[in-house]
């Protein structure tokens, strides 16, 4: 049963401090939550780490995990709630992936340390060892080097010949870059 003007009703009770009439509500609510949640996955485009009875359930104490009740208006009122409680959980959810992807702040290299561009005046035989260091400890890297430095190919070159995209192109030659600016003046 899930008669939106029964359902009211026990909102209204609830509020009046009725205990057993919001857990009926919840109750006949539920599968309409759980529909919501269900669409709210679906519309995701990330990986999906939560299930919807998850889903709700995370909305759930985000909306009555605080010390004071809701003011329910009616029916569609929770169900406006819950929705907004639910795209809040994904959202969470999707920043903390997004957190983890990042690097650690230990890990992380400041833009001083690699702003500087290897110059002309590099000893070429100094350079070709820490190239065949950097090989070892990365392949990829060390290919990036020579062919950006010893052959001149631009980023988006560098991408189409190495099958990756031109962000990790950019993004490995400034830590490849950085390595040898530190390897080259020790």
């Amino acid at each position: 049963m899930n008669d939106p003007v029964e359902v009211t009703r026990l909102l209204h009770d609830a509020q009046a401090g009725d205990p057993v009439a919001l857990n009926e509500a919840l109750r006949q609510m539920y599968d309409a939550l759980h529909g919501i949640a269900r669409a709210q996955l679906g519309n995701e485009q990330m990986e999906r780490t939560l299930s919807a009875t998850a889903l709700v359930n995370e909305a759930y104490l985000k909306v009555f995990g605080g010390t004071q009740a809701p003011d329910w208006a009616n029916r569609r009122h929770l169900l406006g709630v819950a929705a907004r409680a639910m795209r809040e959980v994904l959202v969470d959810s999707a920043r903390r992936r997004n957190a983890a992807k990042r690097p650690r702040e230990a890990d992380r290299l400041q833009i001083t340390e690699i702003s500087m561009e290897l110059s002309d005046g590099v000893d070429y035989s100094a350079l070709v060892e820490c190239l065949d260091m950097l090989a070892t400890l990365d392949r990829r890297q060390a290919d990036i080097v020579a062919m950006r430095f010893f052959m001149g190919m631009s980023a988006e070159q560098i991408a189409m010949a190495l099958e990756i995209s031109t962000s990790t192109v950019q993004r490995e030659w400034r830590m490849a870059r950085a390595w040898l600016q530190r390897e080259l003046a020790g």
